[in-house]
Order: structure tokens, then C-alpha cells, then sequence
């Protein structure tokens, strides 16, 4: 499918961040995908399945009340309220544009932050079951981002664009590698672009490491279709 795919950052810090919500009010996409966990039910939100004026618009409203809460504690979350109020700017003015959260499972993306939440980023990334953790989490996204494009003429209200718009509210971390996957590359090329740095890692010897480093990320690694 021949899309136009646009990725924003937002920075979870001290401030508001209105990059992704600037994406929103000038591209009018037409589908956005978010970095939260995809649930039992698939990518889809519930939200797709109303046209723009019949939107459960009062669940939106819980949605920016939810982020004002938040803000009190994280004021980045604040950033979520303006992405939302432009979303409804857009269903409000008949443009239907659909929302799917595309990321791997709530108890995978819990786990590395609850266990390893404490290490810093540039000792995270020098470790090898670090990279199994990010593969886990991106082949699902790339899983998800396919399933939405094959069903991206069911889910629109009108004749969908020939070439639609694509939010992409992945951190780029995460968007540069799910773009190398959405390529198709072989086995082996994922596994040196994961796996390169980390010689003493090979695929027969990775899931015995994972059983010793961590029995969550192991279960995890053994449902992965990798």
C-alpha cells in the first residue's frame, strides 16, 4: 500500500510538547498509531467504529480530563490533551480519523520499566537482552502496522485515500527499527541488526540466556513468531 507515513517524538519531560499535536492539525491524517499496548482485541480502537459525527465524544472528553490529572504529577501529559482536542477538531469537521494503539503487550512494556526502570539508557542499550526486549516489542508493531493497512478500506467511513496519511506517535527509537522491519529483511539480517554488538549471542544459544537473565522476557521470546 502506497501510504505517507509522518513520525513525531514527544518528549516526556517537564513541559508540554506540542509537536505530535502540531502533526495533527496540519496533515490531517488519517490514521494515527500510538505507542500503547495493542490489548487482546487487536490495534483497533473503539472509536473506529463510529462515523466522525456519531464519535463517542464524551469518552474523548474523559480522555483530555484524564491528561489534566495527570499533568499535575507528569506535566508532559498535558501534550496528550492537545492531540486529543485536535483529533475531535477533526471528527467534528467530518474528517474520520482512525486511532490504533500498535505496541506489544501492557505486561512486557510494564516488565522492563518495573525491573530495569533504574538503568540508564546508555548502559541499556549495550546490553544484548535489552535488544531481544526492543525486537519483541517492534515485530508486534510491524504486526499490528500491516494488519491496519490491510484493513485500512473496511475501517473507512468513505472511499479511503489512495495514498492516506499516517501518524506515527512511535518514539524514533522505536520507528527506525520498526521501518527496517516493515522492509521484510531475513532472519538474518534482523538478527545483525539487533544482535551484531553481541557476538556471544547467537540464535541457538539465546533462549537458554533469556531462561537464566529473566523468565518473563524468556516467555515472552518463546511466543515471538522470530
Amino acid at each position: 500500500m502506497n501510504v505517507r507515513f509522518i513520525q513525531e517524538n514527544c518528549v516526556e519531560g517537564s513541559r508540554v510538547d506540542l509537536r505530535q499535536a502540531n502533526v495533527v492539525k496540519k496533515y490531517r491524517p488519517d490514521i494515527i498509531l500510538f505507542e500503547m499496548p495493542a490489548g487482546r482485541n487487536g490495534p483497533g480502537l473503539a472509536f473506529n467504529k463510529f462515523g466522525p459525527e456519531e464519535k463517542p465524544f464524551k469518552k474523548v472528553a474523559a480522555k483530555k480530563e484524564g491528561a489534566r490529572i495527570a499533568a499535575r504529577t507528569f506535566p508532559y501529559a498535558m501534550s496528550d490533551f492537545y492531540v486529543w482536542e485536535n483529533i475531535e477538531a477533526l471528527w467534528r469537521e467530518g474528517h474520520n480519523v482512525l486511532l490504533f494503539n500498535i505496541d506489544g503487550p501492557k505486561e512486557l512494556r510494564a516488565h522492563r520499566f518495573k525491573t530495569y526502570g533504574r538503568i540508564p539508557y546508555p548502559a541499556l542499550i549495550r546490553s544484548w537482552w535489552f535488544w531481544a526486549y526492543q525486537l519483541m516489542r517492534e515485530l508486534e508493531m510491524r504486526k499490528n502496522i500491516e494488519a491496519i493497512l490491510r484493513q485500512y478500506g473496511t475501517y473507512s467511513a468513505r472511499r479511503p485515500r489512495e495514498r492516506p496519511v499516517i501518524a506515527v506517535f512511535l518514539q524514533s527509537i522505536h520507528w527506525d527499527h520498526v521501518r527496517f522491519l516493515l522492509t521484510h529483511p531475513s532472519k538474518r539480517s534482523i538478527w545483525k541488526y539487533y544482535f551484531g554488538n553481541f557476538p556471544k549471542v547467537t540464535p541457538a544459544n539465546i533462549k537458554a540466556l533469556l531462561k537464566e537473565k529473566d523468565e518473563v522476557l524468556y516467555r515472552y521470546w518463546v511466543k515471538t513468531e522470530f
